[in-house]
């Protein structure tokens, strides 16, 4: 008994040091991002299986530089091994089979490659981008042949050679280098050449150039473009390119679209790009046969790895490496995923077909696991595969119980077994409750089931308001079915009370037409409605028959900014997905310091320029005059509790009349009080506007003096108490 005792101590023993042993041999941390962009940790849904170098493999002369990898129907791994200037072929247990160096050529002259870049297979043919030899040779696999032994040298056949395309679109002079390739189902060639920054040379099969696809939006600033006109022909050689720049690798997926990368962005608008969610200057782009960028970017931000560009602190990473990532391949994978490679920090970043980051991983090191220069990723079954140009070596990552799971849940989304996906999405959730997906599928899956109340919550938790307003719809859909009878009686009544208001008002101020020394309350607030409807009259016995006062100027500046906190607090999900809260002082701010600024800059420069109007003349028009803006405003919040996403245009435009209508008021104030002309209100009103920035400029300068004038007391008082 003791023995046994003993003996299942020790086994236990054994179980519980290897549980983290098995973890610890990761050297990388998986992870998504969250709606704020921080890194939020993630189950490994790759972990790395093992690394193969040459002698693995069997080849005599071992890789030097491999530069492009691919892999056929049948599991057979293409390698462009350049600097050996010849591709290998190695069997799906990644043993050489076969090498692709030597042939003869159209004319039967002995001809050879001479630093091959790019490989690329479709069906039995072996397309190679021959780069120093500036053409594309393709090769044939003889498929009367068993699969074991078409891949053998001397069992490769050469096809034909398709030369640089002729064209008057190609500068004069102009070098080719193809250095990746890709080739359609209709057999279109896409050539990506490293000296060409057109875009994507697209061929027909018999080499024939049909033309330029997805070309690059420059990426100078203005400045930049302005300064290069004065800098000499070495200093241009130097400066940011003004021409679009060049892609660095192609693969195509099985629906014939088109994924490109580059990685000679600049950094700052590659991150804006991403956080803004435009194709502009995004370092990965998805393009359709036209030429057009297709890709979906739904999720949090758009595809193209790191987002701030600052290094995030996970589990196993070293490396302090910043700015933006250095995108150089791409891979399709199954079920609508697809991988970009990240090669400054050695990280592989995963999508769905919508946008969505489904995991990162990745690191840079010299452990199995880690990369140290990545030239090429691809899939191999459920396997992800990568080529390190620095070690000569392929590291194959196995998909984890995790990986799975994902994989599963995308694949009975695009078939659309949606009960069966939520099951996926449900155990995803179980253990990664940061991943939003998982909400975002479970959604779906609840919204088709017609519970669409219960997919609302789901897409709450994910910030996704595409789905939450599209669930909102069908609820909406719903109520309007039920309460149909409801919705012209509310209108009537709405613009019913707005008509008697109106109507009022125009009685009342009608009324207090008559000349008096003092004005009451109610008085100067009613007449607010009729300078917003009336601006030269109102303004002008506003002016002259003090029909208006500081207090009715006063009470529409609460007013406007109780719209302007109502418009930032009364927004609904859809409008306002994050819902942070609001400093009120912000808030209160955001229209006071505005206020005062113009009317001061006014005051000043009418002072000078001939203006009637005092600085409590300017100071109530200029109150009045912003009546449109909570007048729209709070209408604009309300319509967001009743409108869907796609109905967005219509809170913008109510919101854009009221800030348009107070300019105009504001503007048409300033020329009754000081009495201007139109042409020379307009110069003051630009004028106002310069003097604005200018006080700003100077207040935030004589903050920074008395700043540092109150440091430097302190700093003195801090060292006399200390020496006395």
């Amino acid at each position: 008994m003791k023995k046994t005792l003993r003996f299942a101590l020790l086994v236990l023993l054994v179980v519980l040091t290897a549980v983290p042993c098995a973890f610890a041999a990761v050297p990388y941390g998986t992870y998504v991002y969250d709606i704020e962009g921080f890194p939020i940790d993630s189950p490994h849904a790759y972990v790395p299986d093992r690394q193969i170098d040459s002698i693995k493999m069997d080849l005599v002369v071992p890789l030097n530089d491999p530069t492009d990898m691919v892999v056929d129907k049948n599991g057979y791994v293409f390698i462009a091994d350049a600097s050996n200037n010849r591709i290998v072929i190695l069997d799906p247990n990644y043993r050489a089979v076969g090498i692709i160096k030597n042939f003869f050529n159209d004319y039967n002259i002995y001809d050879n490659l001479f630093t091959p870049s790019g490989v690329f297979v479709k069906d039995n043919e072996i397309y190679v981008a021959d780069t120093d030899n500036s053409r594309v040779v393709v090769f044939k696999l003889d498929d009367s042949l068993p699969v074991a032994e078409r891949y053998k040298s001397d069992n490769i056949g050469f096809e034909k050679i398709i030369q640089a395309p002729q064209s008057d679109v190609f500068p004069e002079g102009s070098i080719y280098k193809p250095v990746a390739i890709a080739v359609d189902m209709a057999g279109r060639v896409y050539v990506v050449s490293s000296t060409t920054n057109y875009g994507v040379i697209a061929m027909n099969a018999d080499g024939t150039f049909i033309g330029f696809l997805g070309a690059q939006k420059t990426s100078p600033t203005a400045w930049q473009i302005f300064w290069r006109m004065f800098q000499t022909k070495e200093q241009r050689a130097g400066s940011v390119k003004l021409v679009p720049t060049e892609y660095n690798n192609i693969t195509i997926d099985s629906s014939g679209f088109i994924y490109v990368t580059t990685d000679s962005i600049d950094e700052d608008k590659q991150i804006s790009s991403l956080t803004s969610k435009t194709a502009e200057y995004a370092p990965v782009k998805k393009l359709n046969p036209s030429g057009n960028d297709v890709m979906l970017r739904t999720g949090f931000f758009a595809p193209g790895g790191e987002v701030f560009g600052a290094q995030m602190s996970m589990a196993g990473s070293k490396d302090a490496t910043t700015g933006a990532s250095q995108v150089t391949d791409a891979a399709v994978g199954p079920s609508g995923m697809w991988t970009l490679v990240d090669g400054k920090r050695q990280r592989f970043y995963t999508y769905d077909e919508q946008g969505n980051l489904l995991f990162a991983f990745g690191d840079k090191g010299a452990q199995i696991g880690n990369t140290q220069n990545v030239s090429s990723l691809t899939y191999k079954g459920t396997d992800i595969i990568v080529l390190d140009k620095s070690t000569d070596s392929i590291t194959v990552f196995k998909r984890t119980q995790y990986g799975d799971m994902l994989t599963a849940a995308l694949q009975n989304q695009i078939d659309r077994n949606y009960s069966e996906s939520e099951r996926y999405w449900t155990e995803i959730l179980q253990r990664n409750l940061n991943f939003d997906q998982s909400y975002i599928g479970i959604g779906d899956s609840l919204y088709r089931a017609g519970k669409y109340e219960e997919a609302q919550n789901y897409y709450k938790y994910a910030y996704d308001t595409e789905g939450y307003s599209t669930a909102y719809k069908q609820i909406r859909k719903q109520w309007m079915e039920d309460n149909i009878l409801w919705v012209p009686v509310v209108l009537i009544v709405f613009f019913g009370l707005l008509s008697v208001w109106f109507k009022y008002c125009r009685k009342f101020n009608v009324a207090g037409q008559v000349t008096k020394e003092k004005r009451t309350w109610w008085e100067q607030v009613v007449y607010a409605f009729h300078i917003i409807f009336h601006p030269f009259d109102g303004f002008w016995d506003m002016k002259h028959e003090k029909r208006g006062g500081l207090k009715g100027a006063i009470t529409v500046l609460v007013f406007t900014i109780l719209g302007f906190i109502y418009y930032a607090l009364g927004q609904s999900f859809i409008f306002d997905p994050y819902q942070f809260g609001i400093s009120f002082i912000s808030e209160i701010l955001s229209i006071i310091v505005p206020l005062i600024l113009w009317i001061v800059a006014n005051w000043c420069l009418t002072t000078l320029f001939d203006g009637e109007g005092s600085m409590k003349d300017i100071t109530v028009a200029t109150c009045y005059a912003l009546l449109p803006i909570p007048m729209m405003l709070i209408p604009a919040t309300l319509l967001t509790n009743v409108l869907s996403l796609d109905e967005a245009g219509i809170v913008s435009l109510v919101a854009t009349i009221g800030y348009v209508w107070a300019f105009f008021l504001i503007f048409l104030g300033t020329m009754v009080v000081h009495d201007y002309s139109l042409s020379k209100n307009i110069i003051i009103t630009v004028s106002t506007i310069v003097g604005m920035a200018f006080i700003m400029f100077v207040g935030v300068l004589f903050s920074g003096l008395v700043t540092k004038l109150f440091s430097f007391v302190y700093n003195i008082y801090t060292e006399l108490a200390l020496r006395i």
